[in-house]
């Protein structure tokens, strides 16, 4: 907040409550002096940014404007994008969110992809009134055919650019010399020839010490062979060294090979030169120790560069140090690369060609800031096998002896201490967590991959942690804690103290998995939260009932009286037994003596001689329907009968939804002084919504009711599949309807603790099995 504050001040950045099309996130970086940065995620704005490419001098006509030079200048400019001012149209582009509000850039934002191109057409433009100066990419150069004539010019520049705001890096300038590099080649008052610097990397290549090293030189050397004359036979000597018969033994004529072909390297027609509206491939590569990279132009090496990793870089883990490879690649050929959008960077490490694809935000913290540096560059990573990357995998592996001095690596370790220092855990617990990892093979293992690289293939991963596969990627280690995403890694032995931590105050299922997810990572962690807290007595006891389950509809029956549900029910100290048939909904009632079974099975034998024995009859687990003389009523009588679940009515929902009917009729009946069975009657022949009426369906004819009635209406004459097709439909509606509010939950295993509700009573049970009926079980 206070940097946003400082920057709002200085007219940077401002405070924006007008809709706006962009919203961008912002990364925020540390730097050395415990400040920070705040920058766009700009990758999702560059993708639609058309750039504008201003056109860049050639070689030829650099050449001609220095013709005659004596004296040169090389100043390189500072990228001072906050002096430039952008429209309103643009600021409303490059708005961004933060948690106190959205802002947007009134100055040329870092990480825009044309910002370089912009800032850099107008220091050209602001300096191309001068005599004797020009600007390449971020190089201004001065120059003089006398060093009166070089002085006055660099005067005359150094004026313009104080009262402009043009800074240049002092490091990095050069004043008054007599031979300059320039764009890969070397200008003089002699003219132009190549610049060596550009030819070291093959030039000083270690000599090749055994046989990989040998093979990886003539791998290298035999990619570019169809640009070398007399390549078989210069190469035949060191050929002859690899064949498994010979003893390694390296004498003169094998060094004056290597001598030959990295002369021939060197030279045309292998070395091309830089053509500007040529395609470019950059080809990459990190070893354990080294850096390596060529940028080639329609298969022929422009320029070689090789670099060794200082101590801190060799411990970086293998995806850092391959971006870091193509950071070194893009800074190093920067005059080459610098506006063009035709690059292509080839790397061995798949990986990273996802990781460019990734929200910055989403990308571990430690490549953040490499990230960040080459937002500029416009490029397509794509991923080639090692074994094919010839030139770079040998540059990689026998490097010059210079050290990477860019100050990336110092970047790179204070974003890491910004990270540890903003992890959510109290120092004691991190240094729990970093005990833990020191003893966890799987986090040992973790480190190993991360510090070496992932195999490419999964199978060739440990097993232990083979479920780690898909997020290989976004692994880092630092001061010995495991990241993901910026998320601690948990050690195994830590997972049920840290899920216990999550737990305190109870909170339930969905709020204990974001808590978690909040701060820390571990395989499966979403399941063994939720396993946890549906474990806890406390919250099973103190929980609202379930959410209501998506409905399991009973299965409409095909014929009439073929599937009948049955329930007993009382009325002003009467019993009465009720049938109703799922296919017709007619409902029979009969008056019961009592709620025995033999009273229930007599007046069930009086119904059935009616309509027919049913295939299957449905009731609760009441004592009537569970005796013996029930039993085996059953078997003579040949049906099948299927318990509903107790406590759970709306399993028999038919039959107590007929209850209700029925004890409606009766209370209205009773209290109007009225016929009841005139009303069961009218019931039984009115029709149902889209359907015919129950006795229709059943008996194939409409009744005869007080109603008039035409003689032929009353004649049998139904088929019920036009009717059996809509009470499919209707079903399917009603469901849709009831699945709205409604989730299907988890099935109990056997040995699961739970809480059942019994009577309006909460009393814990355990789960034996499961029930024939679905979602019922058998507890104890």
């Amino acid at each position: 907040q206070v940097e946003l504050k400082r920057m709002e001040d200085i007219g940077v950045i401002r405070k924006v409550s007008h809709p706006t099309e962009w919203v961008n996130a912002i990364v925020v970086v540390a730097k050395k002096n415990g400040s920070i940065r705040v920058c766009l995620d700009p990758r999702p704005l560059n993708r639609a940014v058309r750039r504008a490419h201003y056109p860049l001098p050639t070689l030829t006509e650099i050449a001609a404007r220095l013709q005659g030079a004596r004296y040169f200048s090389k100043l390189d400019a500072r990228s001072g994008y906050w002096m430039i001012q952008i429209d309103n149209e643009s600021a409303d582009l490059c708005t961004f969110g933060t948690p106190f509000g959205r802002y947007q850039f009134l100055r040329l934002p870092y990480g825009i992809n044309c910002a370089s191109e912009v800032f850099h057409a107008r220091v050209r433009q602001l300096l191309e009134d001068l005599e004797g100066v020009d600007s390449f990419v971020d190089d201004i150069i001065v120059w003089g055919s006398t060093m009166a004539q070089h002085d006055e010019r660099l005067k005359c520049l150094l004026e313009r650019a104080r009262q402009v705001g043009i800074k240049f890096n002092k490091e990095k300038c050069e004043f008054r010399v007599q031979e300059v590099s320039y764009l890969g080649h070397t200008f003089s008052a002699g003219g132009m020839a190549i610049d060596k610097n550009k030819l070291k990397a093959i030039e000083l290549m270690p000599t090749p010490q055994d046989r990989p090293a040998l093979e990886r030189f003539l791998g290298m050397v035999n990619y570019l062979s169809k640009f070398i004359t007399n390549y078989s036979e210069i190469a035949s000597p060191l050929r002859s060294l690899l064949k498994k018969d010979v003893v390694w033994c390296w004498d003169e004529q094998h060094d004056n090979a290597v001598r030959q072909l990295k002369g021939r390297l060197c030279a045309a027609p292998v070395l091309a030169l830089y053509a500007a509206d040529e395609p470019v491939l950059l080809s990459v590569d990190a070893s354990s120790h080294a850096l390596g990279a060529v940028l080639l132009q329609a298969g022929r090496p422009v320029e070689f560069a090789s670099s060794t990793l200082t101590d801190t870089q060799i411990r970086y883990a293998q995806i850092e140090k391959e971006l870091l490879a193509i950071v070194f690649a893009l800074e190093r050929f920067h005059q080459y690369l610098f506006g063009r959008g035709d690059i292509t960077v080839e790397t061995d490490h798949k990986p990273l060609e996802a990781l460019f694809n990734k929200p910055l935000d989403a990308v571990p913290a430690r490549l953040q800031r490499m990230m960040l540096r080459i937002q500029g560059y416009r490029f397509k990573v794509v991923y080639k096998p090692g074994k094919y990357m010839f030139v770079a995998d040998t540059l990689s592996r026998a490097p010059l002896p210079e050290l990477m001095t860019s100050n990336v690596s110092v970047e790179v370790e204070e974003q890491s201490c910004f990270v540890i220092d903003n992890v959510r855990f109290s120092g004691d617990k991190i240094n729990l967590v970093r005990k833990g990892v020191e003893s966890d093979k799987e986090c040992r293992t973790i480190i190993k991959y991360i510090k070496n690289g992932w195999p490419a293939n999964k199978y060739d991963v440990d097993e232990c942690v083979r479920k780690l596969w898909p997020y290989r990627e976004c692994f880092e280690y630092i001061d010995n804690i495991i990241l993901k995403d910026n998320l601690v890694y948990i050690p195994q032995s830590l997972r049920s103290e840290m899920i216990n931590r999550v737990h305190e105050g109870h909170m339930g299922i969905d709020r204990c998995k974001r808590r978690a997810r909040d701060v820390m990572f571990w395989p499966g962690m979403s399941r063994d939260v939720e396993r946890a807290v549906r474990q806890c007595v406390t919250c099973a006891e103190h929980a609202p009932r379930p959410t209501r389950e998506p409905m399991i509809p009973h299965k409409i029956p095909d014929l009439p009286w073929s599937k009948v549900g049955s329930d007993i029910f009382q009325y002003r100290n009467r019993n009465f037994l009720l049938l109703v048939d799922y296919f017709s909904n007619f409902i029979e009632v009969s008056t019961l003596n009592s709620i025995g079974s033999k009273a229930v099975i007599q007046a069930m034998k009086d119904q059935f001689a009616r309509h027919g024995i049913p295939a299957q009859l449905l009731t609760d687990g009441g004592p009537a329907y569970r005796s013996k003389e029930f039993m085996e009523f059953r078997k003579k009588w040949g049906f099948e009968h299927i318990f509903t679940s107790p406590n759970y009515p709306q399993a028999n929902g038919r039959s107590e939804k007929s209850v209700q009917t029925i004890k409606n009729y009766l209370i209205k009946a009773t209290n109007s002084g009225s016929d009841f069975y005139l009303g069961l009657l009218n019931f039984r022949a009115c029709p149902r919504e889209g359907l015919a009426s129950p006795a229709e369906l059943l008996m194939g004819r409409r009744l005869s009711t007080r109603l008039p009635a035409y003689e032929q209406m009353l004649r049998p004459h139904r088929d019920n599949q036009l009717d059996y097709d809509c009470m499919l439909r209707k079903q399917a509606k009603s469901k849709s309807y009831y699945d709205q509010h409604s989730r299907a939950l988890p099935e109990l295993k056997p040995g699961e603790n739970v809480v059942m509700v019994d009577e309006g009573r909460r009393k814990h049970a355990k789960v034996q099995s499961a029930a024939p009926q679905p979602r019922s079980y058998f507890v104890t």
